[in-house]
């Protein structure tokens, strides 16, 4: 059972409780981009091709505002809503983003 359960038995109970409670891993960005692996993503895009809709609004209101959202600039408050759009779209296709 990789990644996550061993078919070795255990004498330790706290071992055989975190074997049952079957603990799932966060896919990295190329594995999300596998539809085998991730069912978020049937198409199998990449990042860079994911989200072009919300990619763009994005890409547009930091050229419009700049882009240190971080730094609690004026684009923090501008694109604040088009960038958790964008993330949002991002993590329904299964991207750690």
């Amino acid at each position: 059972m990789w990644p996550f359960q061993s078919n070795s038995a255990s004498s330790s109970s706290s071992s055989l409780a975190l074997q049952s409670e079957s603990p799932t891993r966060v896919l990295t960005n190329s594995e999300a981009a596998n539809p085998a692996l991730n069912p978020l993503n049937p198409q199998g895009l990449k990042p860079c091709c994911a989200c072009p809709d919300t990619k763009k609004l994005r890409d547009d209101c930091f050229l419009k505002y700049g882009s240190n959202a971080d730094a609690g600039s004026e684009s923090a408050d501008k694109c604040k809503e088009i960038v958790a759009q964008h993330v949002a779209c991002m993590r329904n296709l299964g991207f750690n983003y």
